[in-house]
């Protein structure tokens, strides 16, 4: 596939922005350079000299379009609310695939499998992290949503509107089954789209940042837990210190 006929899309705030620029400028490093999409609430943060340096376009979300959704409940912090904003990575905007990549992401090697042609609607790997509860007892695939590859064919107001719609009308109950993933994973189900499975190289869950296992295969390493950026309680563990070793000299501009 030709690199014109893809994008990067990125959701950050002011929180996630120093791990939206180490994400892109670690994908720069290792792949094909592609145009990105930064997708926001916060004016500010779309504003910001460094972000502007690496994005080719820059989208603020109307967090009113979201009003009615409910935020999960997630260590009582209502930011989560804004975790449903990706679902503006379902939009056009002008490519045949847009590539989502979560802020939390680390790109380590290459990863040529997000820059082939598919036959597939959608490109995600499994949530290896996914535990059912009483709640929730998920689906035979179900997806991490950190990693999508998202075919022209479902991307559009369409789709955006259809999540909103199940985020709305049928959230759950409440943690993972009416957080964003949830709701992305329901709706591939509801509307049968065609799911093409990455392997766990290419979204390498980990929320024990001492456990270093599977680094050498790794492609784009996922932060689950506290993120490497924010100040460590103690010395840095092993993927946070392979986080911030890199980072002294990618800090954003004032």
């Amino acid at each position: 596939m030709q690199s014109n006929s893809l994008c990067i899309v990125v959701l950050t705030d002011s929180l996630y922005l120093p791990g939206t620029l180490r994400l892109i400028e670690s994908w720069k490093t290792r792949n094909p350079e592609l145009p990105v999409i930064a997708l926001s609430r916060d004016s500010e943060v779309l504003t910001h000299p460094s972000l502007i340096a690496q994005c080719e376009q820059r989208h603020r979300i109307d967090k009113s379009e979201y009003d009615g959704i409910r935020p999960y409940k997630k260590s009582r912090s209502k930011r989560h609310a804004e975790t449903f904003y990706k679902f503006e990575a379902f939009q056009d905007y002008g490519y045949e695939r847009n590539i989502f990549l979560d802020s939390d992401l680390l790109c380590l090697r290459p990863a040529p499998l997000l820059l082939q042609a598919s036959q597939h609607q959608l490109l995600a790997a499994i949530d290896t992290g996914f535990r059912k509860t009483r709640g929730y007892k998920g689906h035979a695939t179900e997806i991490n949503t950190g990693v999508l590859s998202i075919h022209k064919s479902i991307q559009g107001n369409a789709s955006v509107e259809q999540l909103k719609t199940i985020a709305r009308e049928n959230p759950g109950r409440s943690g993972y089954n009416a957080g964003d993933q949830g709701i992305i994973n329901k709706w591939i189900q509801s509307q049968k789209i065609d799911l093409g499975l990455l392997p766990t190289e290419y979204n390498l869950i980990k929320k024990d940042y001492s456990d270093t296992t599977e680094l050498e295969t790794c492609r784009l390493l996922h932060f689950c837990d506290r993120k490497p950026w924010f100040a460590p309680r103690d010395a840095p563990s092993g993927l946070e210190a392979l986080w911030t070793g890199n980072t002294a000299r990618h800090k954003p501009a004032d």
